[in-house]
């Protein structure tokens, strides 16, 4: 407990570490700069110390973006933007963008595997919860948007309708994601305590 009032500042800055290794490994890293306090001196351990926050925070924040739930959903997210600038582009005039509609299937047909092992089994059920919810409120969101850009939009069908289009069919299509998402994954199975 005495090192927690010795290293205020230095156990605030722990929070800088990824939540997994800052919960695992914050006594530690606040013990190992109480020892070097008292064998190096309060200067020559704080500037280890801060030498090592500059080298290993980013590190294990890059890990942590490299985990393969994390490149899972940078994944998703990239499939669909695509989709969705393939969609969006044909009314806008830019008849190629459809092109990328056929990518974005194909990247979520070839990258499945990725996407199905990224999925937190153990945690399922909460995963389902969430994506449904977001999808309920994406859809509750869509006739807002209507409606707000009723008077927006007026009589005119210019650049305006467009963008409001856009937007309401953008959350759409996002809408239909997270539902199909929600739906698909895989319920995780009542345990009896």
């Amino acid at each position: 407990m005495r090192e927690q009032s010795t290293h205020p500042v230095y156990r605030a800055l722990t929070r800088l570490y990824p939540p997994d290794f800052r919960n695992h490994y914050r006594d530690d890293l606040v013990q190992s700069l109480t020892d070097l306090t008292l064998q190096r001196g309060r200067g020559r351990a704080w500037a280890r110390t801060t030498l090592d926050l500059i080298v290993t925070v980013p590190r294990y924040r890059m890990e942590t973006l490299m985990k393969e739930q994390h490149s899972a959903n940078t994944l998703t997210g990239i499939i669909v933007l695509l989709g969705a600038v393939g969609i969006i582009s044909v009314p806008l005039g830019y008849h190629w963008g459809i092109l990328l509609l056929p990518v974005a299937i194909a990247l979520g047909i070839t990258q499945r595997s990725k996407l199905a092992r990224a999925m937190d089994i153990g945690n399922s059920n909460n995963m389902r919860r969430r994506r449904l919810r977001i999808a309920t409120a994406l859809m509750a969101s869509l006739p807002a948007i209507y409606l707000i850009s009723l008077p927006i939009l007026g009589e005119s069908w210019g650049l305006d309708a467009i963008i409001a289009f856009s937007l309401w069919f953008i959350v759409l299509i996002v809408a239909v994601c997270y539902l199909i998402a929600g739906i698909s994954t895989p319920r995780s199975p009542v345990t009896s305590a």
